[in-house]
Formats: C-alpha cells, sequence, structure tokens
C-alpha cells in the first residue's frame, strides 16, 4: 500500500511488485518523500504516517543511508520540518486508536480445545507448542514479546497444589514479571488446571496439562542437545552453553526448527 502511494503522489515510472516495493534510488528525494508523507496524511491519519515513515526507513537502509529521525537533521531537514508540522496540529495531538478488536469467543474456545495429538496418538510438537503459546496469551493477556522473555526460572510448576475445597487443581506460576507500563516493578501471572473438579492429567483441553507436556518435550529437546555437545561446533556450544557446560538463558518458550521440532535456540 505504501509503496503504491509513494509511486501515485510522486508521479513515478515505476510500479510495485509483490517482488520488488523498493522505488530506485533517484526517486528516494527530499522532495518525494514530502509529498509521501502529506499524502499519508491526507488519506489517513496518525498510524498512518507513523506507518508510512517505517516505510520509508527501510527504503533508505535498503540504499545504506541514514533513517529518518532528528540525529540525521542534516541529511533529511525539511522532511523532518513537514513531520513536525504534522504533530503540531490538534488532530494529531487528539488522535485515540480504537484499539485492536477482541478475539471471538468462537476463536478462544477453538484454541482451548485444539487437539495436540496426531492420528497415531502421539503428541505433536508444533501443534503442542502452538496452543502452549496461544493458551498463555489468552488468559495471561500477554502480548507475543512479553511471553518470548519468560525463561525457564521465572516458571513455577506447582504441580500439588489442592484448592481450599480440597480437589487436586495444580498450576503453573509465572513469576518476576515486569509490569508492560513500568518496568520496574515485578508482577506474576498463573495458569491453572481447567479440569471439573478434581485434575485429570490427560484431558487435552486443560491449560496446566498442555504447559506440563510442552515443557517436558523442551526437557527431552535439552537432554539431546546436552548428549550431542561433543558433536557441536565452537561457535554453537558458545552459544548454547557457558564455560561450565551448562545451558545458558534458557527461555521457556522456544522457537521451532524446520523439521518441526522443538528447537534449543535461545
Amino acid at each position: 500500500m505504501h509503496a503504491r502511494k509513494f509511486a501515485t503522489c510522486n508521479e513515478l515510472n515505476w510500479a510495485p511488485t509483490s517482488g520488488n516495493f523498493v522505488p530506485p534510488e533517484e526517486a528516494v528525494t527530499n522532495d518525494n518523500m514530502e509529498e509521501f508523507f502529506v499524502q499519508c496524511w491526507e488519506d489517513g491519519s496518525k498510524p498512518t504516517v507513523t506507518q508510512g515513515r517505517r516505510y520509508i526507513n527501510h527504503i533508505l537502509t535498503h540504499y545504506g543511508r541514514p533513517p529518518l529521525n532528528k540525529h540525521y537533521r542534516k541529511n533529511y531537514a525539511s522532511v523532518l520540518d513537514v513531520l513536525k508540522g504534522l504533530k503540531r496540529t490538534a488532530e494529531w495531538r487528539d488522535h485515540k486508536s480504537k484499539g485492536a478488536v477482541p478475539l471471538p469467543l468462537e476463536y478462544v474456545k477453538k484454541i482451548l480445545l485444539a487437539k495436540v495429538h496426531d492420528d497415531d496418538g502421539k503428541i505433536n510438537i508444533r501443534k503442542l507448542r502452538n496452543k502452549a503459546l496461544a493458551s498463555g496469551l489468552i488468559l495471561c493477556g500477554w502480548h507475543p514479546s512479553d511471553a518470548w522473555e519468560i525463561k525457564d526460572e521465572n516458571v513455577i510448576n506447582l504441580e500439588d497444589f489442592h484448592d481450599r475445597d480440597g480437589h487436586h487443581r495444580p498450576k503453573f506460576l509465572f513469576n518476576e514479571l515486569s509490569h508492560n507500563k513500568r518496568q520496574h516493578w515485578k508482577v506474576c501471572n498463573t495458569i491453572g488446571c481447567g479440569c471439573k473438579k478434581t485434575h485429570k492429567p490427560k484431558n487435552t483441553a486443560c491449560p496446566y496439562n498442555i504447559l506440563l507436556w510442552y515443557e517436558q518435550t523442551k526437557e527431552q529437546c535439552d537432554g539431546l542437545l546436552m548428549r550431542r555437545k561433543s558433536k557441536l561446533c565452537r561457535a554453537e556450544r558458545l552459544r548454547h552453553f557457558d564455560e561450565n557446560g551448562h545451558l545458558t538463558d534458557r527461555r521457556f518458550f522456544r522457537s521451532m526448527t524446520k523439521n518441526g521440532g522443538c528447537s534449543s535456540t535461545r
């Protein structure tokens, strides 16, 4: 969208394609960038200009030029003045985002009730990892970046926890997390058993079981990595192990390997 807007408002003899949305370098001038930002403001509002600035910075870095910010005012003085003028308008200052549309209830149910086993009854690691992560985002209200920051040392498994009514209801405690708005505040989140009455260890709809199976799968992958330590090159050993040979900086939610397995990459 922004590539087409840049080409149209500046009347360029260039049209973006799916594989090429960066205009020719000679077209990336201060005058053209000013026209582009003015067009973004007229067609949209503050978010459109903000997204357009990211697109311009992508173009500039593609050609090895400095990004559009105050530290390079000597390169983009007139463009920065246009942006500063837009920010002074009442429409910019008074803009309020509508926020994200809430996830429909039927989608939430599909995610929390999704199967993690293949037809042969074995756990599919990719399905397990995706459901574990999605359950955490929904139940705790995390942003994906919040989930990525959680390390194994922040996760406590209270497998013998019982409610006040005496029913066995284990839970995971995510401890010592940073508050979204105030980073110096420490908060904790809990994901507990979702079974009716007492806990059922084989219930695939129970969030605790999903996290427990995911944690066990990660431990198995870490064990395989430990056994392969002597076969790793020096760069891989430094990436995964400390000077004492222990795994370092382990994050609770892992990335996936190309073959669909759980990666131990930090």
